[in-house]
């Protein structure tokens, strides 16, 4: 009877959603000295609707300023090259906020990109966001994407254009994770990638890509 009821309790755990767990991340932020600046409680509402945005999803991960947000002059506001790139990587926080980026994934696109975190075989958790216009108040959708690329996520397609992996423009409507994704942000940042980026955007998409 106990061996039968040691299998029964097993099984169980193993047929137990891993999506059930909460996780929590705690992640520094600094700003250039060139870049407007956030409040603590602007990044605080950030982090609290990426969070809300995830468990929309059944996905329990919360996010929370660690620390009060730091500034740099260390590495350029404007990100027009790789050197310019690993030095904004290597600016000690985990989100890093800057005027501009032109260049990402080893390219450089000359309208820009409004977030970049690709790492390959280097420090983990480091994202490159912007503000301005062009994030408007979807910062909370940014940062979540970005932050899902860190755990080793890919840009993924979906038939309606609203996964938060999106490959094309982030819109207001980019908010559906899936149970692999999920699984990810509860993983945690890694530190061996894969290989690219995902799909591209669809040419016929009304949404064009301009985040990595």
């Amino acid at each position: 009877m106990r061996i039968c009821n040691a299998v029964l309790l097993f099984t169980l755990l193993l047929w137990v959603d891993p999506a059930g767990a909460q996780k929590e991340y705690s992640l520094t932020v600094s700003i250039h000295k060139e870049v407007r600046p956030l409040s603590e409680k602007s990044v605080e509402k950030i982090f609290a609707r990426a969070s809300d945005l995830l468990r929309r999803n059944g996905c329990d991960v919360k996010f929370k300023l660690d620390g009060p947000i730091q500034t740099f002059t260390s590495a350029p506001a404007h990100i027009k090259d790789a050197s310019g790139l690993e030095a904004v990587h290597s600016v000690a926080a985990d989100i890093k906020i800057v005027k501009k980026i032109n260049f990402c994934v080893g390219k450089y696109d000359k309208v820009g990109f409004i977030g970049c975190s690709w790492r390959p075989e280097r420090r983990p958790k480091t994202v490159i966001v912007t503000t301005g216009p062009r994030v408007g108040n979807l910062h909370h959708i940014l940062w979540a994407h970005e932050f899902g690329h860190t755990t080793g996520l890919m840009h993924r397609i979906d038939e309606n254009e609203e996964a938060l992996m999106t490959p094309c423009d982030i819109q207001a409507f980019s908010r559906v994770v899936d149970e692999h994704e999920c699984r990810h942000f509860l993983a945690g940042p890694v530190r061996h990638y894969p290989p690219g980026l995902g799909p591209a955007c669809p040419k016929n998409s009304a949404a064009r890509r301009r985040a990595d």
